[in-house]
Order: structure tokens, then sequence, then C-alpha cells
């Protein structure tokens, strides 16, 4: 099994942005009204210490250009 770098936080927030599996662990406690600067990949139920079975998928759909 090849070791691979860990997502950077940038990354896992573009992800976040754009997934349609992103579900926060706080969703039900964050008063709406206010923007979180902090939406990641590394709030999401999904995260699961790293392994997530889409992450690489939505990463590599992300227009970059």
């Amino acid at each position: 099994m090849k070791n691979r770098e860990a997502p950077s936080f940038e990354q896992k927030r573009y992800v976040a942005a754009v997934c349609p599996e992103y579900s926060p662990v706080n969703q039900g406690f964050v008063n709406k009204s206010v923007e979180m600067e902090d939406d990641s990949c590394d709030i999401c139920l999904h995260w699961n210490d790293g392994k997530c079975v889409i992450f690489d998928e939505v990463l590599t759909g992300l227009d970059q250009t």
C-alpha cells in the first residue's frame, strides 16, 4: 500500500464546500446565521481520522484551474 501525503487544510475546506456527503458533526448545534470559517472535512461525520471514502474522488473532481 502506498503512503500519501495528508491533505492540506485548504484542500479539506474546498472538498467540504462541494462534497455531496458533507455533514458537520455539530450541525444541530450551529447557529445558521453565523458563517463558520472552519468548515472542513475535519468536522465531517464521514472523516474518520482522515479516511473518507469519497475525499479523493471529490478532490480530483474540483476544477483547479
